[in-house]
């Protein structure tokens, strides 16, 4: 079944899902593609994508470049991205989230809980040439892979940590798949305050996260690092900046409060 059909129910409107469709087959690793791979990716027929990317072109959310053919999102898209609420959180954290960026070197997110994975709401670069970037802003993560997902897993109802693990997909080969070695694990995260990831999104780096908490105590984000694993880590394994990191997530809730 075609992926724009899969959602489709009483109260839907067809043509949008399928507009939908077609916008989600652009991505940060695929931000061109041709016709034939957009109609692959939104899963519909090569006629109906045609007079969506028309469509769309006259809304003025794609392009097509005239010599290749091939299609591309517009900065139409930005005012709607730039639309969504986050409760303040993105705008207060970019500040600190710069700050530590600065000061340990390496890449900095911080992300929230979605249906199907951790959503990255804002990245920051630190100084290293190596800049981490298979996590982009407005993606999401597997549940089982990364340190910021398994942080906001472990301040979850187990019963509801169990069924989002349910879509884990590897990443690398070290990716954890084991489910519910991972549940058993979550319990100490949370004790620990904080988690560590290593070689599971990508071979060769590492990250730590640690929560975010509202004025109530509860846990909306995760704020992380992640780099190459000797910048995160110690020779033990240790995370280099855990003091620092649990710090800035304090600044951002202080802001937030």
């Amino acid at each position: 079944m075609p992926k724009s059909e899969r959602r489709a129910g009483t109260g839907t409107v067809r043509a949008v899902s399928r507009a939908f469709a077609v916008l989600r087959a652009f991505t940060a690793e695929q931000p061109d593609l041709g016709l034939a791979e957009v109609t692959a990716a939104a899963g519909l027929d090569k006629a109906t994508t045609r007079r969506l990317l028309v469509t769309l072109i006259e809304e003025g959310l794609v392009r097509q470049n005239r010599l290749s053919q091939r299609y591309a999102l517009t900065f139409g898209i930005l005012p709607l991205a730039a639309a969504v609420h986050t409760g303040g959180l993105r705008e207060e954290a970019r500040p600190v989230m710069a700050g530590l960026a600065r000061e340990s070197g390496v890449t900095v997110f911080i992300s929230i809980p979605d249906q199907t994975g951790a959503l990255c709401l804002e990245r920051i670069h630190g100084s290293d040439p190596v800049h981490v970037r298979w996590w982009g802003v407005g993606r999401h993560m597997p549940w089982n892979c990364g340190a910021a997902p398994r942080l906001l897993l472990a301040h979850m109802p187990p019963d509801r940590a169990a069924s989002l693990l349910g879509h884990a997909v590897p990443l690398t080969v070290h990716s954890p798949m084991n489910i519910p070695a991972i549940l058993a694990r979550l319990p100490a995260i949370r004790t620990s305050g904080f988690e560590v990831a290593i070689d599971d999104v990508a071979v060769g780096l590492s990250a730590v996260a640690v929560p975010v908490r509202d004025r109530a105590g509860e846990v909306i984000a995760a704020l992380s690092l992640g780099g190459l694993t000797h910048l995160v880590l110690d020779a033990s394994g240790a995370p280099r900046a855990l003091d620092r990191l649990t710090s800035a997530a304090a600044e951002i809730a202080s802001a937030l409060a």
